[in-house]
């Protein structure tokens, strides 16, 4: 199926049976339908039934058409051929509109199944990348898909399998139409007409030979339609039968698609897992060794302006030298590094070009600091919450926007070594996309 832009595939509307009415004539017959076919309508004919009836009993037309009513039983058998015939006809609409909806059916359901195949093709390739050309999960797809490429869609047609069926389904085209509902009402019109003019003589009113006429059409029409229904029956319990195939193999392949996630999931937690493990490290170590660089300096600051040499004046610890709590200290720090750069939106990657490295606004280094220090903040509040505080370090940190100015310089400086931090360990900075500003609020 084409759609408006010429590219080829399913319907983006739904199958309506207003789409069989196109023509004048199929509009004239929906309209009759839908007149007809409505509970008013009944209540109208048993009205009008039994008001005629009572006024031929006992009202003024009782000498017109009294008992047993033959002015009235000809017009309802007028109207019995009449409403045969629009039965007729509203049956070929609605097996027109189950076709079609056969047809959007299939056609929907191939769609799906080229998109779950890109998919399980997808999901196979992040196997074979995740476990070295290995899939995680073997698995072979619902075999119906492949049934279903080669199967039509159902249509009220190819029921028609035998010689009767198929000439109910020739009776059932050519009378549900609105032409053969045209003839059989002039048909009928022309036939009082020459009754009345004398021209035909073997049949007056009450037409007793056209009433029995119609009631013969009526008896075929009647059984064309139940051969009718009973195709149409035939065809959608095939539609039943696709339709249920067709969820069972998307939920097949949805299962499917599940374990595989599942099984992915592991393997990328383990990995996400090893590697958040080795950038921390990574990380802390920067930490630790760009602190000890100044610590260095500082001492070597002191010296050249004291003339006091500490013990530990050259001395930079390593790694392995430090105590385990403070080994943690720096792990804690660098897992808050990507953190606090994705708050001011940026984000650390592999080094892989230099030039791209981003220099830190003034509001970005007060945004970095305040939230390091809040962290840091929070928890001196554990720390003294769960152990008796011991000397005057215990004291309750201020808030940073209460920090005089002189007391933030220090945070501030860490705050702005941080892109260097990141480029120790391998990893630079860079900045998000700019429709999306970060909040840089300092907080004073």
């Amino acid at each position: 199926m084409t759609g408006g832009n010429g590219e080829t595939g399913p319907r983006s509307a739904p199958v309506t049976i207003a789409e069989e009415r196109v023509r004048r004539n199929a509009v004239a017959a929906a309209a009759i339908t839908r007149a007809v076919g409505s509970m008013p309508a009944l209540y109208l004919v048993l009205i009008l039934c039994g008001g005629w009836m009572a006024l031929s009993t006992w009202g003024p037309v009782r000498g017109f058409d009294g008992f047993p009513f033959p002015f009235l039983m000809f017009l309802n058998n007028v109207a019995q051929l009449v409403l045969c015939l629009v039965i007729l006809v509203g049956q070929r609409v609605l097996s027109a509109a189950a076709d079609r909806r056969a047809i959007q059916t299939y056609e929907n359901a191939e769609a799906i199944f080229a998109q779950v195949a890109d998919l399980q093709a997808h999901l196979d390739h992040h196997d074979r990348a995740l476990s070295r050309g290995l899939s995680l999960l073997e698995s072979s797809p619902h075999p119906w898909i492949e049934q279903h490429r080669v199967q039509p869609p159902p249509q009220a047609a190819d029921q028609a399998v035998t010689r009767n069926d198929r000439i109910a389904s020739w009776l059932t085209r050519k009378l549900g139409s609105v032409w053969a509902f045209y003839l059989a009402g002039i048909t009928q019109l022309l036939w009082i007409a020459l009754a009345q003019l004398g021209i035909q003589r073997f049949d007056p009113y009450p037409f007793a030979f056209m009433c029995f006429l119609s009631t013969l059409a009526q008896l075929i029409f009647m059984i064309i339609i139940m051969v009718g229904q009973d195709v149409g029956a035939r065809a959608a319990d095939r539609r039943s039968e696709q339709t249920y195939f067709d969820a069972e193999a998307v939920l097949h392949e949805c299962r499917r698609m599940k374990d595989r996630l599942i099984a992915q999931d592991r393997v990328i937690d383990s990995l996400t897992g090893y590697i958040t493990e080795q950038v921390t490290e990574q990380l802390a170590h920067a930490v630790h060794e760009t602190n000890e660089r100044l610590d260095h300096q500082a001492r070597a600051h002191a010296v050249m302006t004291t003339g006091r040499v500490p013990a530990d004046a050259a001395v930079l610890r390593e790694w392995h030298e430090l105590p385990a709590h403070r080994q943690a200290a720096y792990r804690l720090r660098a897992r808050r590094i990507g953190e606090n750069l994705a708050a001011i939106g940026c984000f650390m990657v592999p080094a892989f070009d230099t030039d791209l490295e981003v220099a830190l606004s003034d509001d970005e280094v007060h945004a970095l600091a305040r939230l390091e220090y809040e962290h840091w903040m929070a928890e001196r509040i554990t720390a003294r919450a769960t152990d008796a505080p011991d000397g005057p370090d215990d004291a309750v940190p201020l808030p940073w926007s209460d920090l005089p100015d002189a007391a933030r310089i220090r945070h501030l400086q860490a705050a702005r070594r941080t892109p260097i931090i990141v480029q120790r360990a391998r990893f630079q900075v860079l900045r998000g996309t700019p429709d999306e500003p970060a909040d840089l609020e300092t907080g004073g």
